[in-house]
């Protein structure tokens, strides 16, 4: 059986004090990745919030509002964390969301800790998936925790996903 190809919505999370190029690179290389796996996506334009990420409740606001609007077009959303992001955006942003949302966040790199380069994802993912739970928002977290896209698991958990 073929496997079954998807269109997903991607949202961004970002905490303001992480560089701004973790964000500007995910937002290349995530739409990139799917689209070589056979994949569509959308995205919110990068000008709708700084980045085109969403770290606050307000710009939550608006990729709810944005979400909505794309309502029909989409099977899935997939939660993108270049870096920690921000736990009451993201319940914000999705939390009537109505599709499977899977969480994806990056993995940090041992040469890379430093202030200029540093994710922190793998505590932002902990962090926004236990805001989920409480609002009993269902979500999918794969193995493992941190994840690049470009790496063969991140397919592998991709194409489990659009098979859900």
């Amino acid at each position: 059986m073929k496997p079954k190809k998807s269109t997903f919505a991607l949202f961004f999370g970002n905490r303001g004090f992480f560089p701004a190029s973790l964000i500007a690179g995910a937002r290349k290389e995530l739409p990139r990745v799917l689209k070589e796996m056979g994949h569509k996506s959308l995205m919110m334009e990068a000008s709708a919030t700084p980045h085109g990420a969403v770290e606050s409740t307000r710009e939550g606001q608006i990729y709810a509002h944005w979400l909505r609007e794309q309502r029909g077009k989409y099977d899935g959303v997939i939660v993108c964390l270049p870096n920690f992001g921000d736990e009451t955006g993201a319940i914000a942003a999705l939390h009537d969301a109505g599709v499977p949302i899977l969480i994806q966040a990056y993995p940090d790199e041992a040469d890379k800790l430093g202030p200029a380069t540093r994710r922190d994802s793998f505590c932002g993912k902990l962090s926004i998936m236990d805001v989920f739970n409480q609002y009993g928002l269902k979500f999918t977290a794969l193995k493992p925790h941190t994840v690049a896209p470009t790496s063969p698991r991140f397919r592998d958990n991709v194409a489990h996903f659009a098979s859900v």
